[in-house]
């Protein structure tokens, strides 16, 4: 006779109740194995579950103590990949290029998403998408963007400027902002001042009124930015060549590409 535990949940492989729980797994789009448990109310009988459920494709390991719940028909994850890393842990969001990517403003979508979060895991790749870990900001403005956790635009745009790399993530930060809808100038403010970094007012007051003509901000956001700038004179990208000196912001910036 098979073995049933005492809330007559059939532990055997091959007669687990699928649609019952596959349903439930639906509902949740990620899942711990304490979330199956939470389901099944047996501990003992969550492999045969989660080991019976993979093998006929219903869900997949994501990573470590994390899985998916499968499209039986694409044999693909429901979730989208901004889903899935804004679920990795409970404080896990989206943010810089992913949250741009997110709400549709980055020219084209990458294959990294780029997971804030203050529980420290190894970058690891699933489904073709590479998933890697970044500092959280305390305070950061977070919104929901279709069933995803991301910053909010005006977060994105001072992480973005705050964190960007050489000329390319210079640029790369532009091209996104370019597209952006009116932009905010007090949340953009209030960013900065979590921040609380002169140098980071003198780069987001220069890239932005470079971008003027596109983000239509009103002048109190530069007179602002200007009146916290750092009093030293800074190199928006160290070793690059062809810097130009802007003596309204005290910074030296490479040529300006715009559009």
């Amino acid at each position: 006779m098979a073995e049933t535990s005492g809330n007559g949940y059939d532990r055997k492989p091959g007669r687990l109740p699928g649609v019952k729980y596959y349903e439930r797994m639906r509902e949740l789009g990620c899942f711990t194995l304490q979330d199956v448990t939470d389901m099944v109310g047996e501990r003992s009988a969550v492999p045969y579950l989660v080991n019976d459920y993979q093998r006929k494709g219903y869900i997949d390991r994501i990573h470590r103590n994390l899985y998916t719940v499968m499209d039986t028909e694409r044999e693909e994850p429901m979730l989208t990949k901004y889903q899935i890393g804004s679920r990795l842990f409970p404080d896990a969001y989206l943010c810089l290029r992913s949250a741009f990517e997110a709400w549709g403003y980055a020219p084209q979508a990458g294959n990294e998403v780029l997971v804030a979060t203050g529980t420290r895991f190894t970058d690891f790749r699933y489904n073709g998408v590479f998933y890697r870990r970044v500092n959280p900001k305390a305070g950061a403005e977070k919104a929901w963007v279709a069933g995803a956790l991301v910053t909010g635009l005006e977060q994105t745009v001072v992480d973005s400027l705050h964190s960007f790399e050489g000329s390319r993530g210079l640029e790369d930060a532009v091209e996104c902002i370019v597209r952006l809808p009116q932009l905010d100038a007090d949340k953009l403010l209030e960013c900065l001042a979590r921040y609380g970094n002169g140098y980071l007012y003198q780069k987001c007051g220069y890239v932005l009124e470079q971008l003027q003509e596109y983000v239509g901000l009103p002048e109190r956001f530069f007179r602002e930015c200007r009146g916290h700038c750092a009093s030293t004179v800074r190199y928006m990208v160290k070793g690059a060549e062809g810097l130009i000196y802007h003596k309204r912001w005290g910074i030296y910036a490479p040529y300006f590409k715009k559009g």
